[in-house]
């Protein structure tokens, strides 16, 4: 097995156990909204759940195992066993060590972190007090996703992705049983019940990896330390590796926060709005993950190569075709999403104590959020590109434009135009594609990547496809299903407009599926 396709495998089994991922965690949010809706303990709960969620991504998931594997990773080239273990025990003291503190900083300022980042729930104390109660239950999970992630970048490091990959299952899974039985507690409050599982899971996430790593030869209560770590040449390393990555991923989760604080405003944007973007965003992310993430993980190895090698035509190829593969299937998504936002949201949320208004104000957002699901996609393959060529701070510098972009068009449309919910995801949308073009611009510039005009022309011929697969989805939709929002008519809906999207980029001589399929097959 060549290196090329051993990597390529690798990125398999991380794409597989992502959609799996992303299923499961489906089920769970659906299941929370049958029981809670859009009402004050899903909100409280979200936002509470929020705060450690997004530390993640610059404590373990995010940043930090960006710097972590490459470290690792040349230390099992180029150093002995021993010291690799040492190293490995010396970095997990110092990330638990941070992430112990930042928990305790978390659960005694949870009031004041509450009217920071939801001043709209000041006003109303029922819905300010249990969010600051649930924020303190729930910010230990930063330090058990912070361990479980760190696990994940020493498996890794050790070519190990199974195991540590389908941890998140585990815990969703976990979460989908509990949310199951809640109903049933009469004893307790269900919404602290569930704040009580999400901990439980966490465990759980973690004690699922020992077995693997153990298997591969690391024992964390052995191996030793390094005396004086702040002074170790591959700390510093780390320590240089991982602050531009933080830097990037911190703006990311401080436009998410942003959001929150509008969101938080129900006064202008309606009872209920930090619930309903977070299930819109679950419609939106799901695709995006399905195609966006497993080939754009498939794609960075080989730019990464490319890049390495300064075969910069090579590099801009598989750009390119790597947009050509995903556009194929996000545009017609985001048609399906604009054009079905209503019933669909209704198909997969509206029952128990999601109800009619919930709908409504979901799929109010889902609608905008789509327009810039394109934008969303974009960005993360231009990034992936940049981060290919060892720049990480392009990203930064545009991401930070998209912030301010996102806060002004934020107080326009919700201050000034009173578009309320509407005008909170039209601003992500805004955002998100504003900083797609600014990718691209950069990108044009530093490389001359432009997009092929064999790609344009697949643009094109997908828009013209995807806009008669949503004319004919509708009509058959209100003639044989009589506008019913049901799961079974969804399907079929999807089904028929699938054949009628794929038929016509048939007639028009459309090669990029087939492309895809045998650049993913190739044996490299």
């Amino acid at each position: 097995m060549s290196e090329h396709r051993a990597i390529f495998k690798s990125a398999s089994i991380l794409s597989v156990f992502t959609v799996i991922s992303r299923v499961t965690g489906f089920i769970r949010s659906v299941l929370i909204a049958n029981i809670f809706g859009t009402g004050i303990a899903a909100q409280a709960f979200f936002v509470a759940f929020k705060i450690p969620n997004m530390l993640r991504d610059v404590m373990g998931e995010g940043a930090a195992n960006a710097a972590f594997v490459p470290v690792f990773s040349e230390y099992l080239v180029h150093k002995p066993r021993q010291d690799f273990l040492k190293l490995v025990n010396t970095l997990l003291r110092i990330l638990l060590a941070v992430a112990a503190l930042i928990s305790f900083l978390g659960i005694i300022s949870a009031s004041p972190l509450i009217r920071l980042i939801a001043p709209g729930f000041s006003s109303d104390p029922e819905k300010f007090n249990l969010t600051v109660d649930l924020t303190r239950i729930l910010f230990p999970y930063l330090f058990l996703i912070t361990l479980s992630a760190y696990m994940m970048s020493v498996s890794n490091a050790l070519k190990s992705f199974a195991v540590p990959a389908s941890s998140s299952i585990v815990f969703n899974l976990s979460l989908i049983v509990v949310i199951l039985f809640i109903g049933h507690l009469k004893a307790f409050d269900p919404i602290y019940a569930l704040c009580v599982a999400v901990l439980a899971a966490g465990v759980l996430q973690v004690l699922v990896q020992f077995p693997s790593l153990s298997r591969l030869g690391v024992n964390f209560r052995s191996g030793g330390v390094h005396e004086q770590p702040f002074k170790h040449e591959s700390i510093r390393k780390v320590g240089r590796l991982i602050l531009p990555r933080i830097m990037g991923t911190s703006i990311y989760q401080l436009n998410i926060f942003i959001d929150t604080i509008f969101a938080s405003l129900s006064f202008f944007v309606g009872e209920g709005a930090i619930a309903a973007i977070y299930y819109a965003n679950l419609l939106i992310q799901f695709p995006f993950s399905v195609f966006g993430v497993a080939l754009s993980n498939a794609a960075l190895p080989t730019m990464s190569a490319h890049a390495a090698k300064k075969d910069m035509d090579s590099f801009k190829t598989t750009l390119d075709f790597s947009f050509k593969a995903v556009f194929v299937c996000m545009i017609p998504l985001t048609f399906a999403l604009v054009i079905f936002s209503a019933p669909l949201v209704r198909a997969v949320f509206e029952r128990g104590q999601f109800d009619a208004y919930s709908s409504f104000i979901t799929s109010k957002a889902l609608f905008f959020y789509s327009l810039g699901l394109l934008g969303y996609v974009g960005v993360r393959f231009l990034s992936l590109g940049f981060y290919a060529m060892q720049d990480t701070v392009t990203p930064v510098k545009t991401a930070c434009v998209a912030l301010a972009i996102n806060v002004v068009f934020n107080s326009l449309f919700i201050f000034v135009f009173r578009l309320g919910l509407s005008g909170l995801a039209l601003a992500s949308s805004i955002s998100a594609v504003s900083n797609f073009i600014m990718l691209y611009h950069r990108m044009n510039k530093r490389i001359g990547y432009a997009f092929s005009a064999d790609f344009k022309k697949l643009l094109f011929k997908a828009a013209c496809s995807s806009l008669a697969m949503g004319v004919i989805s509708l009509i058959v939709w209100r003639a044989v299903f009589k506008g019913e929002s049901s799961l079974l008519a969804m399907f079929f809906v999807g089904l028929i407009g699938a054949m009628v999207y794929f038929g016509l980029l048939w007639l028009f001589g459309v090669n990029e599926l087939k492309g895809l399929l045998n650049w993913l097959k190739r044996k490299r």
